[in-house]
C-alpha cells in the first residue's frame, strides 16, 4: 500500500480518476470538490474533509478511522463493504447514495439530512443519530443498534428492512412512514 500522510488538498479539485491500495493519513481536504472518483483498498485516518461536496464516487472496501466531515454533501455516491468507526458528521447531506455491508461504529451523524439513499445490510452501532431528518430512505437487513436517535426524524419512510435495536427513539418522530410492527419503540415516541 502507498502512503500520503500530512498534504493539504483543500479548496481544490481532486485530480486522479482511481485510488487504489492507497492510505490518507492527516490530510485536510476541506472545501473540496471531489466527483467522479473511485476509491479502492483505501484507508483514510484522521482526514478533514470539512465542507467538501463528495458527487458520484465510488468506494469499495475502504475504511474511515477519526475523519471529520462537517457541513459534507455526498450526493449519488456507491459505498460497499466500508467500515466507518469514530468519525464526525455532523450537519452533512448524504442523498441518493447506495450503502451496501458498510458498518459504521462510535461515530456522529447528529443534524444531517439523509434521504432517497439505499441501506442493504448494513449497521450502524454505538452512533449518535440524534436530530437527524431521514425522509424517503430505502432499508434491506439494516439494523441501528446501542444508537441515539433523540429528535430524529422519519419521513415518508418504509422501515420494514430496518431493525432499530435498543436505541434511544425519545421525541422521535415517524410520519407518513410504513413502521414495521416489530420495532420497540420508546413511549414518547410519536407515530403519525
Amino acid at each position: 500500500m502507498n502512503f500520503i500522510q500530512n498534504k493539504n488538498f483543500s479548496h481544490n479539485t481532486v485530480l486522479d480518476n482511481k485510488y487504489k491500495s492507497l492510505i490518507f493519513k492527516k490530510c485536510l481536504i476541506k472545501q473540496s470538490k471531489i466527483e467522479g472518483k473511485t476509491f479502492e483498498d483505501c484507508n483514510f485516518v484522521n482526514i478533514d474533509f470539512g465542507g467538501s461536496d463528495i458527487i458520484n464516487c465510488k468506494f469499495k472496501n475502504c475504511n474511515f478511522s477519526n475523519c471529520e466531515f462537517f457541513h459534507v454533501l455526498f450526493l449519488n455516491c456507491y459505498f460497499e463493504n466500508v467500515n466507518g468507526s469514530n468519525f464526525d458528521f455532523r450537519s452533512g447531506v448524504i442523498e441518493k447514495t447506495n450503502f451496501k455491508k458498510c458498518n459504521f461504529f462510535s461515530s456522529c451523524f447528529r443534524g444531517s439530512a439523509i434521504s432517497e439513499n439505499n441501506y442493504s445490510n448494513s449497521i450502524l452501532n454505538n452512533c449518535d443519530i440524534k436530530n437527524i431528518v431521514f425522509k424517503k430512505n430505502i432499508y434491506e437487513n439494516t439494523v441501528f443498534k446501542f444508537s441515539n436517535l433523540f429528535k430524529s426524524k422519519f419521513l415518508n419512510e418504509n422501515l420494514f428492512g430496518l431493525d432499530i435495536q435498543e436505541c434511544n427513539t425519545f421525541l422521535c418522530v415517524f410520519k407518513n412512514s410504513d413502521v414495521a410492527k416489530n420495532l420497540i419503540l420508546d413511549n414518547y415516541t410519536f407515530v403519525e
